[in-house]
């Protein structure tokens, strides 16, 4: 049996499912502190796309609208430092699949979204990876980092959140719209904003959800999140929960649930 030494100080949306999808993999991060030993391919891509969308915005706000090619350029570059810097093993889970081709795909990504989103975007930026930190039903701290903030012609903010991942749901459904009103949430009770547009942009699909939400909704979003706060830090269990996912999982190899298909993964 495991039991938690003491409630964490401040909570984030990661931190909220890593607990509701496996409660051991949450014990090994946020309470034992245990470093994972290698991050998957996937996760890895993603941070890089991002990273290269930040710069893109970055770069427009400072007078130089850069192209695909420089966006694509920019994109390699800081997947070749991020890899090179042998801060953490960066694995390919899928035995059918190379670290070349998610490079590839990452970049198609970013030539899709310069052409489709980039170019025509007239939006005034407020942030990008806005970070805030709030308290959430007047009794948990709650924070995250806001892919992209920015205001429209009506006034309107818009909080955008970009997804590299293969899902795509048909509506504005699940955990990624979950996270979006929780970080709407954050900008109520940071803001005096009034009403915001959440948007969800699948940049391997191309596909973007929107979803208004004002003060009204928000009230039951906070309620939402304070009581799945309240059930991580009255868990005195931290069981494993065994599925498709635990090859991604950088504890597998300390985890006792863990069964390894051989020859399923490689390195980066």
């Amino acid at each position: 049996m495991w039991w938690m030494r003491r409630p964490l100080s401040t909570y984030s949306f990661s931190r909220i499912t890593t607990f509701e999808q496996c409660p051991r993999r949450f014990r090994y991060r946020y309470i034992d502190g245990v470093r994972e030993a290698f991050q998957g391919i996937e996760a890895f891509m993603g941070r890089q796309v991002h990273a290269t969308i930040e710069w893109m915005f970055e770069q427009r706000e400072g007078g130089h609208l850069p192209s695909a090619a420089e966006a694509i350029e920019h994109y390699c570059r800081v997947w070749d430092d991020a890899l090179s810097s042998g801060e953490e093993e960066v694995r390919v889970v899928k035995q059918d699949r190379s670290a070349d081709l998610y490079r590839r795909s990452g970049a198609a990504m970013l030539e899709q979204f310069h052409r489709r989103r980039f170019l025509p975007d007239r939006l005034e930026t407020i942030a990008n990876e806005h970070h805030f930190r709030v308290r959430v039903g007047g009794r948990h701290d709650f924070q995250g980092f806001i892919d992209r903030l920015a205001r429209g012609d009506d006034g309107i903010v818009r909080v955008i959140d970009y997804k590299t991942g293969s899902r795509t749901p048909r509506t504005f459904s699940g955990k990624e719209a979950d996270q979006l009103r929780a970080y709407a949430l954050a900008l109520f009770l940071d803001t005096e904003e009034r009403q915001l547009e959440l948007v969800l942009d699948f940049l391997r699909s191309g596909k973007v959800l929107r979803q208004r939400i004002d003060r009204a909704d928000a009230q039951e979003v906070e309620r939402e999140l304070a009581e799945r706060i309240d059930a991580v830090e009255e868990s005195t269990v931290f069981p494993p929960k065994p599925g498709n996912l635990c090859a991604w999982c950088g504890y597998n190899d300390i985890c006792d649930a863990w069964q390894p298909r051989v020859g399923r993964a490689g390195v980066a």
